[in-house]
């Protein structure tokens, strides 16, 4: 975000769009990278195709399984067999980047790939830097917009300070219609104020209320652009539609509360699907860890009501409460999940980020996203 603050105030926006994403959820860019589609590698070099996807397989189950080495010394040789795998894999990229047409396979995407994010309306980058504090709007089509308004006072209100200025370029100097889809991309510090909630609580002089964020947009968060990019792509052959509702009123271990409204909110839900869907709903002793991943693999909406919780400490640990086991974080990273659409997640802390990391996002939330999900619904 620093450098991004400089390319700002620099007034080149479109490199501090592409050092903001290049900078941001390094966690996640990672795997995505580990599962690059290679259709057209393989059409132009099968061997360079064929080694590139079987180091990063490699790669990948090394990374994975040395997340739950405990054993000091074995942990030690699992890092430095990963590290001997990645400069592998290192070389198999530079390799394929020799090839004219793939110069820039796997390099951090140019502004003219990111806009692409915006396609179905703006997307606002909330830059907190040390130096400044600044949003800049990615239209759908032509150059980024930069907010005049320094957003440097963030113990003012969250409308008056941070939200207006964005609504004003947006209106005056955009000329977005009102209900129209926009999307949010925090930042820094910004990651942990609830910019949704932007309300400037004003009555005009006529008697009516000043209206609020929600009341002009249809808004939605995304963690970075390459994230809301990657929602959109393997929807091009449709499914049938299935919706499945998981519900598990236990707390796990016997600690914490019982969710006794668990089963009262699956029907209710239950009733909500459209009956062309294919309805069908896991609860009870059959919402265990294997059975609600299997539900997630097989079904393109998936509601789920249980107890959540984000660990600060291990953030692949951060688990859903099922009847058996947890399923956790790393449990759904692990799965492909090839049909997903849209997940409501009715369970606390699944968009809880770290303060000390803010730009990692590592959270429930996200991680159904880099599964396959395109649309997410969390709780702070």
């Amino acid at each position: 975000v620093d450098a991004a603050s400089c390319a700002t105030r620099s007034g080149n926006l479109q490199q501090a769009v592409e050092l903001v994403e290049q900078g941001r959820g390094q966690q996640w860019s990672l795997a995505s990278r580990l599962r690059t589609p290679v259709e057209d590698l393989e059409s132009a070099n099968p061997k360079l195709a064929h080694n590139y996807l079987e180091l990063s397989r490699l790669v990948s189950d090394a990374a994975q399984s040395s997340a739950t080495i405990t054993d000091r010394a074995a942990a030690d040789r699992a890092a430095t067999e990963y590290r001997r795998l990645t400069m592998q894999w290192e070389a198999a990229v530079a390799e394929i980047r020799d090839l004219r047409a793939f110069s820039r396979f796997l390099l951090p995407p140019l502004y003219e790939g990111l806009q692409a994010a915006a396609r179905q309306g703006p997307v606002i980058i909330l830059i907190a830097s040390q130096y400044s504090c600044s949003a800049i709007i990615i239209p759908t089509s032509g150059d980024p917009h930069h907010p005049r308004n320094d957003l440097i006072v963030l113990l003012r209100t969250v409308w008056n300070v941070i939200m207006l200025p964005i609504i004003n370029v947006l209106q005056h100097d955009l000329k977005l219609k009102f209900h129209s889809r926009i999307w949010l991309c925090p930042t820094a510090a910004f990651t942990s104020i609830p910019l949704h909630a932007a309300h400037p609580f004003r009555t005009n002089p006529d008697g009516s209320k000043e209206p609020c964020l929600e009341d002009l947009y249809i808004y939605s968060y995304t963690p970075t652009l390459s994230a809301l990019v990657r929602s959109r792509q393997g929807m091009k052959r449709r499914v049938t539609p299935s919706f499945v509702t998981i519900g598990q009123g236990q707390s796990g271990g016997g600690k914490g509360k019982a969710l006794l409204a668990v089963n009262s909110e699956l029907e209710l839900v239950h009733k909500l699907v459209p009956a062309t869907a294919n309805r069908t709903t896991i609860s009870g002793d059959m919402a265990t860890r294997a059975g609600a991943l299997q539900a997630l693999q097989e079904n393109t909406w998936v509601h789920l009501a249980c107890h959540g919780k984000q660990d600060p400490t291990q953030p692949y640990d951060s688990h859903f409460v099922m009847r058996d086991k947890h399923l956790t974080l790393l449990d759904i990273m692990e799965k492909d999940i090839l049909h997903a659409e849209f997940a409501f997640l009715s369970t606390c802390h699944t968009a809880v980020g770290d303060k000390e990391t803010p730009d990692e996002v590592i959270h429930l939330a996200a991680g159904l996203q880099f599964s396959g999900f395109k649309s997410i619904v969390g709780t702070l």
